[in-house]
């Protein structure tokens, strides 16, 4: 699901000011390495020294997981054993103190309405991560890069064809990604789920297209005011492009949809009688508010979160979710503090706080709700779309999974009459990852980036309905 939060989004800047020349220059080209608990993001920061004028030395964060491009501090100071860090395009904050004995840092970093204490022990270097599934060249099929253009809304796709080895034609899948805009991989915290399974499949003897999304990569397109129907009509022209394509067997491409993208799977199979098939990978059943309050239930469930408070945040949020969508923009803020205020005035700071029900926390959400997005997946069903769905389907789910919760599965059985095939895979989360507790902070940590025997199902079950 969509991952609306504060996040560091760290970008290069070269404002500079403050160099100090009293840091030492037994700093310079050393590395520690912090972890930002909160978003589960490893922080590096080294000293460089400014080519510029002034020669002077100065602190570099770098945020690996995110961008490759170095963070220049914007404004800093070093007196005595405390140094403080300024990042001002990303609202950035830190204040460090030396340990001289362990050489390491330890203090605090804020951004916006987060605070974070920070541990900088000495590294090697940059942080990497290990990541063994992630396929490197040379590849034992062919790839090609694709453009797809849909003149009249304004949109230009780009991206991956992969083709198997051989002159004949070949099944066909087109990847659809989850919510928020990801690249053609689907990329996230340096897994790459989508080259996984283009890889696999592509050496199973299936071809696969996927793609970036709008604003990402080549894609150009509207991302402001774009919503899951904009995109569904995306991986439309994606599925057409990919059925008109040499080599390709056009009775036989279907859809591959994770999370979000397994609604949009929906909406494109329900009208398009083309599609051949559809696999959703941690699909929905139901409305976007309904998993969005079942999300938040397993969320804070797992947390160890009192049921009773939980039930005070899932009426809250509900009562959110209506006031968006009937009153006036201009209202919706102070509507949505007043929710929080009334379901919340008989609890602690503290228990509002382990709920995320503050003031601050309702004007935050007040924001968040508003997006275009937002707004229009609230209310789509897809049940709407499920039950008009004539093509084989296969849904796939992860025992572990608490963005999606495996409940989904059974209901998308009974919303197809029992046509589609359904498989829950033990320990497995949100993205199909043998995991521990199924939260989102455990991504991170996570090497494999695919279970084996979910990749395994995917290619033997479209391989099979290809050949019927």
């Amino acid at each position: 699901m969509r991952r609306i939060a504060i996040t560091l989004l760290l970008i290069v800047i070269s404002a500079f000011a403050n160099a100090q020349t009293f840091i030492n220059d037994e700093f310079v080209g050393k590395w520690w390495l912090g972890m930002l608990e909160e978003a589960v993001l490893p922080i590096n920061i080294t000293f460089e020294r400014n080519t510029g004028k002034d020669n002077n030395i100065r602190p570099v964060l770098y945020s690996p997981i995110q961008t490759a491009e170095a963070m220049p501090a914007s404004e800093w100071s070093y007196s005595g054993d405390t140094m403080r860090i300024t990042h001002k395009s990303t609202g950035v904050k830190m204040v460090l103190v030396w340990n001289a004995s362990e050489g390491t840092f330890t203090g605090t970093m804020r951004q916006g309405l987060m605070r974070s204490n920070m541990h900088f022990s000495p590294t090697d270097g940059i942080f990497k991560l290990n990541r063994p599934q992630t396929p490197n060249p040379p590849y034992p099929y062919s790839e090609q890069e694709v453009v797809i253009t849909r003149k009249k809304a304004g949109v230009v796709i780009t991206g991956t064809l992969s083709l198997p080895q051989g002159d004949g034609t070949y099944p066909a899948v087109v990847l659809v990604s989850g919510s928020g805009q990801q690249n053609r991989d689907e990329e996230l915290m340096g897994h790459k789920p989508f080259k996984v399974i283009a890889d696999h499949l592509a050496r199973a003897g299936v071809a696969v297209l996927r793609y970036d999304d709008r604003g990402v990569g080549g894609t150009k397109g509207d991302v402001e005011s774009a919503t899951t129907l904009d995109f569904a009509d995306d991986a439309e022209a994606v599925f057409d492009y990919l059925r008109k394509q040499p080599h390709i067997n056009s009775k036989r491409v279907g859809i591959v949809g994770h999370s979000e993208g397994a609604l949009i799977a929906s909406i494109v199979a329900s009208r398009n009688k083309r599609v051949a098939f559809i696999v959703l990978l941690a699909g929905q059943s139901c409305s976007g508010a309904e998993i969005m309050l079942q999300q938040n239930q397993a969320i804070y469930e797992a947390n160890n979160v009192p049921q009773g408070l939980i039930d005070i945040r899932l009426k809250s949020l509900d009562a959110m979710f209506t006031i968006v969508d009937t009153a006036e923009a201009s209202k919706v803020e102070a509507l949505c503090r007043q929710v929080a205020d009334s379901y919340c005035s008989k609890l602690s700071k503290e228990e509002r706080k382990k709920i995320n029900m503050r003031r601050a926390d309702a004007i935050m959400l007040s924001s968040q709700l508003q997006i275009p997005w937002m707004k229009s997946f609230l209310k789509i069903d897809n049940r709407n779309y499920l039950t008009r769905v004539k093509c084989p389907i296969l849904a796939l789910g992860g025992e572990k999974d608490i963005q999606v919760p495996p409940s989904n599965l059974e209901e998308i059985k009974k919303l197809t009459s029992g046509r589609a095939e359904t498989y829950l895979f033990p320990g497995l989360n949100h993205l199909m990852q043998h995991c521990t507790t199924g939260l989102p902070s455990e991504y991170f940590n996570i090497e494999e980036t695919f279970a084996p025997e979910a990749l395994s199902m995917l290619s033997s079950w479209i391989l099979k309905i290809s050949n019927m």
